[in-house]
């Protein structure tokens, strides 16, 4: 062979190489951008964890949540009576998500170690699979399944009727409420809630109502209207639907010149 056949060789082999090379760089360099442009999700929100089956140790817990699937925190307490921590008890939580979207939480409670896990949804709005335990102190905890659920703001104009225990069907209140839930949680991860209402022809409420000592935590919430002249106060407590439209009252209580009375109710976003 001709040294002129053999150097052309040497530069097509060459150029075949040199375009590899390239190629793979390139390939490389999509993996990488891939990789660390991974979106992460907000989990910011107002949270509740519980157990899917019944503790006395530790049977729900609720608070705030704050980050992103990269780097989240937390502040919890238990939302039901439990044996070893008080609902005024806080605890703080931080962790994170891996590639996979498992979450690993961890705190103290009381004396010992809380693990919370599970797999976070795409929206940031659940953990499916959760379980929790916690090793050591006066809350020990063997692992239980439970569900975790942010929940929507209660913020909005609500109506809706209140119902004496005595009957079902004829409303004592029927109410046009505006509430404004807070953008965090105090120290404890309570929600607050402002606002006002109109209570409609009832004789024990004749002027603006305000919403006092109102608080909401996890898919809970306890709030008081009380008549800013004569004083009457109705204190309304219950769950709402995740996405923050549905308040179902499970009890509510009338104090004042009107004496005492109870029902139930339900309000709705409009």
């Amino acid at each position: 062979m001709r040294l002129s056949n053999l150097s052309s060789c040497a530069k097509a082999c060459a150029t075949l190489l040199a375009s590899t090379a390239i190629l793979f760089a390139g390939c490389n360099g999509a993996m990488t951008s891939t990789a660390t442009n991974a979106k992460a999700i907000t989990v910011t929100g107002n949270w509740q964890i519980t157990a899917a089956t019944s503790n006395a140790t530790l049977p729900a817990l609720s608070g705030e949540l704050t980050g992103t699937s990269t780097s989240m925190t937390g502040i919890f307490h238990s939302n039901a009576a439990s044996a070893c921590v008080s609902p005024k008890d806080a605890f703080t939580v931080s962790g994170s998500a891996d590639a996979d979207n498992k979450v690993t939480l961890t705190g103290a409670v009381a004396g010992g170690t809380l693990t919370i896990t599970g797999a976070l949804a795409a929206d940031g709005k659940s953990i499916t699979n959760a379980a929790y335990s916690v090793s050591g102190g006066s809350c020990s905890l063997a692992s239980v399944s439970a569900t975790a659920q942010s929940y929507a703001s209660v913020t909005g104009t609500y109506t809706g009727k209140f119902y004496d225990k005595d009957s079902a069907t004829l409303p004592v209140l029927q109410m046009t409420a505006t509430l404004t839930q807070s953008p965090a949680s105090d120290t404890n991860g309570n929600f607050t809630l402002t606002g006002s209402a109109n209570l409609g022809q009832n004789p024990c409420f004749t002027s603006p109502t305000a919403v006092s000592s109102a608080i909401v935590t996890g898919g809970s919430f306890t709030m008081t209207y009380t008549d800013l002249i004569i004083g009457n106060s109705v204190t309304a407590s219950g769950t709402f639907s995740t996405d923050g439209k549905t308040l179902t009252i499970t009890n509510w209580v009338l104090n004042g010149t009107c004496g005492t009375d109870s029902g139930t109710g339900v309000m709705t976003q409009q």
